[in-house]
């Protein structure tokens, strides 16, 4: 007999399941005290601190969504929860209901997110459990995830790519867990590829050429953004991020509010050159995002705990460059694609790249999107990563 027991804080009730092997006793308990959220930030360091490509959270990145300020909260809901065994933490996960996706796509999606747990089908098993519990009663009818918390935050599952570490806002997670994933019947709903960029792209030179024709041709300028004027330029991005990006599959609008959040969130990294705004004849037609891969710095503090891991961060942002970036985001307008303004707007922001660092990522692509693909391929990256997002069906 599986026996999971938990406050029952939101309206469900200690879960049975039947078990043949052994007599086995599980807790799973809802966060609610800020000792326990930052037990639950931590969670992935203890489980896989041995693991030299796994790298810690930034300090407090998780555990600061216990606040009703940060903006998640203004369309969505987290119930998240860890699981024990003989007193030890050995997993956890958060229930996710995102009001915005619900109302944009009109279905009743829930989604599950920060699902880490030892190499133990029971654990992950008694975690999702109580998360199909939590949405099934909020009248979700399909699960999706792995989100944190939402698809424009980390997400995906690793399922290729294990042997080297995570950039920048992008997630790690050891090779066993897409076993478990299957096993617990949550299925593919899309691959996201992450691709890699160094320095010595054979086919830039190549491409340079056609694409000085394509600039003359679409009167396309690029520049950075103006931080002096950021609160114009945040309404520039939004408009273009809920326009460019609407194609994509489970698109989330994002919001002022988001952005503002984000951009207090950067600022310490962010390099103003490296996000860029296309237009053609003065009106804003793209514009893509690449972020300082400060997770260099993360690798060389977690060897460090608690506050002095927060202080050496705050000194190698201070004092160091990274090395590398990932372009994480890219979009034109759909009016402009056919008109050769995405591939020189593409090459432009891939060449400051290469011009800035040694090397970098592009991430992520879906993999239903056949013309970013295509360009890549082009361009000449590599894709090494593939991230997974998995569903499954609620029964009521």
């Amino acid at each position: 007999m599986l026996i999971l027991t938990s406050v029952d804080r939101y309206g469900w009730e200690t879960i049975r399941a039947g078990h043949e092997r052994r007599y086995l006793l599980l807790n799973i308990v809802p966060c609610e005290t800020r000792k326990q959220w930052r037990l639950f930030e931590n969670i992935p360091e203890t489980l896989h601190e041995g693991n030299r490509y796994f790298l810690p959270p930034f300090p407090g990145s998780v555990s600061r969504l216990a606040r009703r300020s940060h903006p998640f909260h203004n369309h969505g809901e987290l119930f998240p929860f860890i699981a024990y065994r003989d007193g030890r933490p050995v997993g956890r996960i958060a229930a996710i209901i995102n009001e915005t996706h619900n109302k944009y796509h009109n279905d009743q999606t829930g989604f599950f997110g920060f699902f880490d747990f030892i190499d133990d089908g029971e654990v992950a098993a008694g975690l999702l459990q109580v998360t199909e519990d939590i949405l099934t009663k909020r009248s979700r009818t399909l699960m999706r995830g792995p989100v944190n918390p939402t698809q424009n935050d980390e997400c995906g599952l690793l399922v290729e790519g294990f042997d080297s570490q995570p950039f920048v806002l992008m997630p790690y997670n050891p090779e066993y867990y897409p076993a478990r994933y299957d096993e617990l019947g949550l299925t593919k709903a899309r691959d996201l590829y992450a691709y890699y960029i160094d320095d010595e792209l054979p086919t830039m030179a190549r491409t340079e050429r056609i694409v000085e024709r394509l600039k003359k041709k679409t009167n396309i300028t690029v520049r950075g953004i103006n931080l002096k004027n950021l609160e114009k330029e945040l309404e520039i991005i939004e408009y273009l991020f809920n326009t460019t990006l609407v194609r994509e599959w489970s698109f989330m609008p994002t919001t002022k509010a988001d952005l503002e959040f984000a951009a207090r969130d950067l600022k310490a990294i962010l390099d103003p050159s490296m996000v860029l705004i296309a237009e053609v004849h003065g009106k804003p037609v793209g514009f893509s995002l690449t972020i300082p891969n400060v997770n260099e710095f993360m690798n060389d503090a977690r060897r460090s705990k608690g506050l002095l891991r927060l202080l050496r961060l705050a000194w190698y942002v201070k004092t160091r460059r990274p090395r590398t970036a990932r372009l994480a985001v890219l979009g034109v307008l759909p009016e402009f694609r056919s008109k050769g303004v995405a591939p020189v707007f593409y090459f432009e922001s891939l060449k400051r790249g290469v011009r800035n660092y040694i090397a970098g990522e592009l991430s992520w692509v879906q993999d239903i999107n056949a013309e970013a693909n295509k360009t890549a391929e082009i361009m000449g990256v590599r894709r090494y990563k593939s991230y997974r997002i998995y569903e499954k069906t609620l029964e009521s």
